[in-house]
Formats: structure tokens, C-alpha cells, sequence
């Protein structure tokens, strides 16, 4: 009978051996390092710094574009091209940029700077049809409705790049722990500081 209660004295020692062998011995040696999430941070702020420069160039072409419509300084045609090669550009990088993959606390602000993006094409799309509209026959020559387009465009344009450049921003200067939001709140604390 001494046999059954030695094997489970026996059963019990080993396993408190093995609860109390060290974590880097159960892990081969290697010890996580605490800040394991620093490599991919760099990576996507590197990767989202490089895309959104590029579409905030693209951006400021488009509405310098859209304001020499409005005030006459371009001819239509001139601008439907350089639009069209706008629109082109952004589709290709905002095709990019959702390639990306974004650390999970930041997949809200990712997603509304992405989402500012599609307001701003659309402000680009917008334009594009106030152009059309130029060519519309037998349109009077004091029409204002393409003025209209463009101004609408010019201000999607616009507050869609501000909201953009402030949300990355944030998404930039992020780190693990901290709340990733863009409000008024946050950007006066900011600012006071």
C-alpha cells in the first residue's frame, strides 16, 4: 500500500519541480523582451509616414487645382487631366495605405484617416463633374452650377486634409499605453503642452 502513496508523493514533487523550473528554461533561453512590440511600430510609422506624405501632395495639387477652376486661372480641359491623374495617384496609395496593418489600439484612427481620404476623392470626383458640366451643350454662359461643384469640392478637399494630417499625427506620435484619440479634449492638452 506504501507503493500508491509514494508514486503520488513522487507525481506531486515532480510537478511542483516543473512549476517552479525557470521561464527562460521553458522558453529555449530567450527572454521576451518587454518593448517586443517596438519593430513592428517603426515599421508601420515608417510605412504610414512615406503613404500619407505622399497624399497630402497629391492632396494640396488637387485643391491648388480646383481653386485656379474657380477663379478661372485653368483651363477646363488642362484640369480634367491633371485631376484625372490626382484621382489615379490617391486610388493607388489608398490601395496601399489599407494594406498596412495597424497595431490594434490604432485600427479607429487608421480607419477614419482612411475614411477622410474617400472624402477627399470625392471632392475630387466632384469637381470632376462640375468640368462636365462646362461642357454641356447649349449651357448659358452665366451659369454658376460648375462654380458651385468646384467650390464644394475645394472644401471637401480642404477639411478632409486637415482632419487627415491630425489623425496622423496622433497615429505618428502613438505609443503602447496611451490613449489613441483625436477630439477637441486631446488637442488641447496638446496644445498647452
Amino acid at each position: 500500500m506504501e507503493t500508491p502513496n509514494r508514486l503520488a508523493t513522487t507525481f506531486t514533487l515532480a510537478v511542483l519541480a516543473l512549476l517552479t523550473v525557470p521561464n527562460a528554461f521553458l522558453t529555449g533561453g530567450r527572454r521576451r523582451r518587454p518593448h517586443a512590440h517596438g519593430k513592428e511600430l517603426r515599421l508601420y510609422r515608417d510605412e504610414l509616414a512615406d503613404k500619407t506624405e505622399k497624399i497630402d501632395g497629391r492632396l494640396v495639387s488637387a485643391a491648388e487645382t480646383i481653386d485656379a477652376l474657380r477663379r478661372r486661372a485653368i483651363d477646363v480641359d488642362e484640369a480634367v487631366q491633371v485631376l484625372q491623374a490626382e484621382e489615379d495617384a490617391l486610388d493607388e496609395t489608398a490601395q496601399d495605405l489599407e494594406a498596412i496593418l495597424a497595431p490594434e489600439q490604432l485600427h479607429g484612427l487608421h480607419m477614419e484617416y482612411e475614411a477622410n481620404l474617400e472624402r477627399a476623392l470625392r471632392g475630387i470626383v466632384t469637381a470632376q463633374r462640375g468640368c462636365a458640366i462646362t461642357r454641356l451643350p447649349h449651357r448659358p454662359l452665366d451659369d454658376e452650377e460648375p462654380l458651385n461643384y468646384w467650390k464644394r469640392a475645394h472644401q471637401n478637399i480642404i477639411h478632409a486634409r486637415l482632419r487627415m494630417q491630425e489623425v496622423v499625427e496622433v497615429l505618428l506620435a502613438w505609443e503602447p499605453g496611451r490613449r489613441a484619440e483625436v477630439s477637441v479634449t486631446t488637442r488641447l492638452h496638446r496644445d498647452a503642452s
